[in-house]
């Protein structure tokens, strides 16, 4: 999928051979990018390891990049597409793979975030991305192999890419967004700016913090959007300051 930069992040991924599994598919589809939040042991030789699901696959393996948290792993990444079954509390609008197509027109640089055998991702984990994502099931169980979930989604991927009309890289015009970095450091500015103004009288509130998280995430700023919202927040600190210090 050279036409776009897609890159897959598995979150504490508990079975090695899961991992191999998800190397296998992003192969098939020709995705090589991997990146794993705290993975368990995948490297191991044997049955259970991960290099023995990952037929054809071993260099994407052997090449990815390992992270102790979700924020570091996607902290030089622009545009970040969550994976979950269920949407909770005050997290972002959830969309279907069914419609994944609206989201890919938006940007060329995608990364896929992928949680938990056990438990999915995290409310904190979700908060770091721009959209999150769920792929419909029908039978008595709504939870997928993690290897089948990357499937999916790189197959309704490629259909985008692949289509009619979208095959030439040069006939899509996209946004350069602002790195996932700049953001959450926009979203601490923002908190810290409104707790100044007493808006939030406790530093720690998470409710408030992740509603104001899904407003800015879901925005999909660019670099220079983000710089003109930190000059504001800079300038009204300015301003707020003379006025207690003339008073």
């Amino acid at each position: 999928m050279s036409q776009k930069s897609i890159c897959i992040i598995l979150v504490c991924p508990e079975h090695p051979r899961n991992i191999g599994a998800v190397a296998r598919a992003m192969n098939n589809m020709g995705v090589s990018e991997l990146r794993l939040v705290n993975p368990c042991e995948y490297l191991q030789h044997g049955h259970d390891s991960a290099m023995s699901l990952a037929m054809h696959s071993h260099e994407i393996l052997l090449n990815a990049k390992v992270y102790k948290s979700l924020q570091e792993a996607v902290s030089d990444k622009n545009f970040i597409i969550g994976t979950t079954n269920r949407i909770r509390g005050h997290h972002k609008y959830l969309h279907s793979a069914w419609t994944l197509k609206n989201l890919l027109e938006t940007s060329n640089d995608y990364t896929f975030v992928f949680g938990r055998e056990s438990s999915g991702l995290t409310n904190s984990e979700i908060d770091l991305c721009n959209h999150i994502l769920t792929i419909p099931t029908f039978g008595s169980s709504q939870s997928l192999n993690l290897a089948q979930a990357v499937m999916i989604i790189l197959y309704e991927v490629s259909k985008f890419l692949y289509s009619d009309g979208n095959s030439n890289p040069s006939n899509l015009r996209y946004k350069t967004l602002a790195k996932s970095e700049h953001v959450e450091i926009l979203k601490d500015n923002i908190m810290n700016f409104l707790q100044k103004i007493n808006y939030i009288k406790n530093g720690n509130d998470k409710k408030r913090k992740s509603v104001f998280s899904k407003l800015v995430a879901e925005k999909k700023l660019t670099t220079k959007e983000v710089n003109i919202i930190q000059g504001i927040i800079h300038k009204a600190e300015i301003k707020i300051d003379s006025l207690i210090n003339r008073g």
